[in-house]
């Protein structure tokens, strides 16, 4: 059998069934009062919820393509010839974290959207993270990070820090982050990356599945046959370690100039 998706993470499926249910209710049988109809069929507290949610999809697809971008080549694609650049460095950092930041708030939304319950528990999961910690210290507020600690004065409750250049590699699995009390915090920004994937895509499918459970509360081979053209039955966690390209990278660049060597040895 044919698969269409199976080079999709399970977030960038997710989308697509979302948009599949959105195609769905926006097809009423009676067309008189439309928009009423709509947002009934979608369950949706609001009229313009079908634009709300169809940007909550858009953010979804944007950003899990900065994340698998990230997931092949971390913060810099290997370049025999050019591979020390700082400002591409920063630049991704800046971009990764923030699209996880993006997508974080877009789960958040959907939630709210389709209405489903535990929507704080689930924020509250997903800003526990070390990946959620890492971006306001070192991709928000890096010279004004607001926390508690004691050693902090007493009329001076925030932090600032620098980020150590000499420990930022394409994959930042030693990222320093010191702040202005000579405190050191340690980041695998590849792991924690991870790490989140792991936890969001399955908030995101569970998310999925209860919506689907609403809309086709009485068509529940509806709900069967979307998961399955979506290839998302049964769920398995997408692997976006496999992405990981560098090292291969370098394999085929070390393997070129041995035999660059071999043939002048030869010659």
């Amino acid at each position: 059998m044919k698969k269409d998706f199976v080079d999709l993470s399970i977030k960038q499926k997710c989308a697509l069934l979302l948009l599949s249910c959105l195609d769905w209710g926006c097809h009423p049988k009676n067309q008189i009062d439309i928009e009423e109809r709509i947002r009934k069929r979608l369950k949706f507290q609001y009229k313009f919820d079908i634009w709300r949610l169809r940007s909550c999809i858009d953010l979804m697809e944007d950003t899990e393509e900065a994340i698998c971008y990230f997931s092949k080549y971390g913060l810099q694609k290997f370049n025999a010839y050019d591979n020390n650049d700082i400002g591409e460095l920063y630049l991704k950092l800046y971009g990764i974290l923030n699209a996880v930041f993006q997508q974080i708030s877009c789960i958040s939304e959907i939630f709210e959207v389709c209405r489903i319950n535990n929507k704080s528990v689930v924020n509250k999961k997903l800003r526990e993270l070390k990946i959620y910690e890492l971006r306001n210290i070192a991709g928000a507020h890096t010279i004004n990070y607001k926390e508690t600690a004691e050693y902090l004065p007493e009329d001076f409750q925030k932090n600032f820090f620098r980020i150590t250049q000499i420990q930022l590699t394409a994959k930042g699995t030693n990222l320093h982050a010191v702040d202005g009390f000579q405190n050191l915090r340690e980041y695998d920004l590849y792991g924690l990356i991870m790490e989140y994937n792991k936890i969001s895509e399955e908030i995101l499918y569970d998310t999925c599945l209860k919506y689907l459970d609403s809309i086709f509360s009485i068509a529940k081979s509806k709900k069967d046959k979307l998961l399955s053209h979506y290839e998302l039955m049964p769920f398995k966690n997408y692997d976006y370690k496999a992405l990981y390209e560098n090292d291969k990278l370098l394999t085929q660049y070390l393997k070129r100039i041995r035999s660059k060597i071999d043939r002048e040895f030869k010659a």
